[in-house]
């Protein structure tokens, strides 16, 4: 039953992103071109998504919470899960913006690769739209529970970052820098 609920879930947001593209692709209006300084950007981007997933394990640090509940007043534990869901719920909100900015990029980088993919793209799509509903579900298990009781969903949101984020880098290396709009110049010095 999960299952299906799940692979309709995938389904509708799959549907959904076609018919974006297909109402994007008959828009009249220019779409903006990217530049080096946007690509430059999303390097950067990808690189503290890498960054803060790797220290972000530590805020849910089963370690620091059993610890904390063996040996602080109440009033220290309650402060201690709400600062730490506090911050998970910052960090997972910020990381699903990062997530969306990237993913907009990679729409207008599509026609800037060396050999572009229709395989790469659905992949692409599919770990990004497995990401957004699996960081919308942990938000609420987080919400809902606390940091420490949703540990192996968010470890689950966390791989899922990963893995967009190693695919998305596959496609930032398949541009072609040479195409990119203004600023090209900062490529190459």
């Amino acid at each position: 039953m999960t299952v299906l609920v799940a692979t309709s879930i995938l389904g509708t947001f799959i549907v959904l992103l076609a018919i974006r593209l297909i109402v994007q692709s008959g828009s009249r209006r220019p779409r903006p071109a990217v530049t080096a300084d946007e690509y430059a950007d999303a390097r950067q981007a990808l690189d503290s998504v890498f960054v803060e997933t790797a220290v972000i394990n530590r805020i849910f640090s089963v370690e620091d919470a059993e610890f904390i509940a063996r040996s602080a007043p109440p009033a220290i534990k309650n402060s201690f899960v709400n600062e730490r869901k506090k911050l998970a719920m910052k960090w997972l909100r910020k990381t699903r913006k990062q997530m969306a900015r990237l993913m907009d990029l990679h729409l207008r980088l599509a026609s800037y690769t060396h050999d572009p993919s229709p395989e790469h793209e659905i992949r692409l799509t599919a770990k990004y739209l497995t990401f957004v509903t699996v960081l919308e579900i942990v938000l609420l298990l987080v919400w809902l529970l606390g940091p420490f009781k949703a540990t192996r969903s968010i470890f689950y949101a966390i791989r899922t970052a990963a893995s967009f984020c190693g695919t998305f880098s596959m496609r930032l290396e398949r541009v072609n820098p040479t195409r990119l709009g203004a600023d090209r110049e900062s490529l190459v010095h």
